[in-house]
């Protein structure tokens, strides 16, 4: 049965704020010409088009959609739908103007090349699996009529990734010692085995015959 949890113990376990800040820290590091903010979820066009959310050229990471499911030993798992939000205006680069298009997809290529690396991709963070393949992460064009008069750009890069491994399992978390010499797992605690022998297969015996 759940046990009721206070606030500070929400925040205390809470795996998704701490991800989208390792995300934003790496993408800073990697990218250090590029404004990069976070963003609490699905970002709304019209502050896009305001510019009151991303300074180009920029990337607002955001999500768009939190799924959950079990795994096997109990944990759970959340899969999140991340959104990169990239904005481009054109812009001088090596003393030569470079359009809102060729920055928007050359910031996109890169986001692809990150998340292509699964070391890198899992941001530091432990409990994080690499991006999903199934659907691919994906660079696509936003474009309003508005944009198009104010000279901005408007891509996202979208991809799904899992925290794993979440809240309490039903198998017992208890570590042993390999001793050599008696061949097996050594438990400094009895009670640990009783504990741990419905879930260790037994051999059978059969019977004399």
């Amino acid at each position: 049965m759940m046990a009721p949890k206070p606030l500070a113990q929400l925040l205390a376990v809470d795996p998704l704020a701490p991800m989208q800040t390792a995300i934003i820290a790496t993408l800073k590091t990697l990218n250090p010409d590029l404004s990069i903010i976070a963003h609490p979820g699905k970002v709304d066009i019209s502050e896009l088009v305001s510019k009151s959310v991303v300074r180009a050229p920029g990337i607002g990471l955001g999500w768009s959609k939190v799924r959950t499911g079990q795994h096997a030993d109990g944990h759970y798992y959340l899969a999140t739908e991340w959104v990169a939000y990239i904005v481009t205006e054109a812009h001088a680069v090596g003393g030569r103007r470079v359009e809102k298009e060729a920055l928007a997809l050359a910031i996109g290529g890169r986001l692809l090349e990150i998340l292509a690396d699964d070391m890198t991709a899992m941001w530091g963070r432990t409990g994080v699996l690499p991006p999903e393949t199934s659907p691919p992460a994906e660079l696509k064009p936003l474009f309003t009529i508005r944009d198009a008069s104010q000279g901005t750009a408007y891509y996202t890069v979208t991809w799904t990734q899992i925290a794993a491994e979440l809240g309490d399992g039903v198998f017992p978390d208890f570590t042993g010692r390999y001793d050599e010499d008696a061949g097996g797992i050594i438990y400094p605690d009895h009670t640990q085995i009783d504990a741990l022998a419905p879930w260790i297969p037994a051999k059978q015996e059969p019977d004399d015959a």
